[in-house]
């Protein structure tokens, strides 16, 4: 982070990342350098005691030492989420919003004109959709008797034998003699 971005961090966090990470380290420190002191306290004996405060200080360092790389990846979290991205608007900065060139209003209109041409065309689509849905709706009772009708005719024909029909007609037919077709 530059100093601008730390600026501008201080300014509308009212903290900097790098501080939020310092103090967070410095109380890291503290809570291992009690709780060495407590455990110290509560297992030495007279005999132990010059023994163990020898070592007090190789223990924390191995405390804070496996603490450092949970410590760091904190840090790397600290400056990603307590950071104004530089692309963010602000209150102050919203002046900057709406401005545009003469080009940029010029397309923005030409778009608006586009999509304005397209809602009439749409509108005309759906207004003939809908025209042709009542049209269709006005036949359907209609239909309904054309297949009413058709479902009747078939039922009426298929009572009727058509085979014996057919043989009926021929065995009539060459029985009687044609006159009409001698004439």
């Amino acid at each position: 982070m530059d100093f601008n971005s730390s600026t501008y961090d201080q300014k509308y966090f009212n903290f900097t990342a790098a501080q939020l990470s310092a103090e967070r380290e410095h109380i890291v420190q503290d809570i291992i350098k009690q709780g060495a002191a407590r455990i110290i306290n509560k297992i030495k004996t007279p005999a132990t005691a010059d023994l163990l405060e020898a070592q007090k200080e190789n223990v924390e360092r191995r405390f804070l030492a496996s603490a450092t790389k949970g410590l760091k990846a904190l840090r790397e979290l600290d400056s990603k989420v307590f950071h104004v991205p530089s692309h963010v608007l602000l209150p102050e900065h919203m002046f900057l919003e709406n401005q545009f060139t003469k080009g940029q209003e010029e397309q923005k209109v030409a778009k608006l004109e586009e999509l304005k041409a397209k809602y009439r065309e749409n509108m005309t689509m759906l207004a003939h959709l809908k025209i042709e849905e009542e049209k269709y709706a006005a036949m359907e009772d209609l239909i309904q008797k054309e297949i009413e009708m058709q479902d009747r005719v078939q039922k009426n024909c298929s009572a009727l034998n058509a085979a014996k029909l057919k043989q009926y007609c021929t065995q009539v037919n060459l029985k009687q003699p044609n006159k009409d077709l001698a004439n």
